[in-house]
């Protein structure tokens, strides 16, 4: 009995100094590994009268025009893309695709994702007939104790627009 108690006060001071230095970080992900979501921007573009312009069967519709995106000097035409639920991350473009479960049709641009702390980027989305958008967002990261809050806000041409949807709806 004599010699577990020697033992026990020999290790008590080992296991005391194991748990030095375990102060709480402030910043950063810490030893978590955080996944977030890719995000991208996307466009419903209506006529006065309501009409879908991203729908083929309406007649007025702007898939004929080549419309395409302009971002950090590199040109983005409007791909042909195919809808499926396979959800990987897909390389940065401009696609057509069908939103929510009403199956908008939409543009999109992206993806992006927030580790990169996208603040102030800038892109303009060129819609073939003569006229075009300047849209700028913030997509980042802030770390308060471990704990990620991703800012999202988008400008469309100047003005802001939102900072909860990356939908932007436009008349034409």
């Amino acid at each position: 009995m004599k010699n577990y108690f020697v033992w026990l006060l020999l290790l008590l001071p080992l296991l005391a100094t194991g748990c030095y230095g375990e102060e709480e970080k402030e910043d950063g992900p810490g030893d978590y590994i955080w996944d977030f979501i890719n995000y991208n921007i996307y466009f419903s573009v209506k006529d006065a009268a309501g009409a879908n312009l991203l729908d083929p069967q309406v007649s007025s519709n702007l898939l004929a025009n080549e419309i395409t995106v302009e971002y950090e000097g590199k040109t983005f035409p409007l791909e042909n893309s195919v809808d499926t639920r396979f959800n990987m991350p897909r390389s940065l473009g401009l696609r057509k695709e069908l939103l929510g479960k009403e199956k908008k049709r939409v543009l999109s641009f992206g993806e992006f994702s927030p580790e990169h702390q996208y603040k102030g980027e800038t892109f303009t989305i060129y819609w073939g007939d003569g006229t075009k958008d300047v849209v700028k967002f913030d997509l980042y990261i802030t770390w308060k104790k471990q704990d990620p809050t991703i800012h999202k806000k988008l400008y469309l041409n100047g003005k802001e627009y939102s900072e909860d949807s990356f939908l932007i709806e436009i008349v034409k």
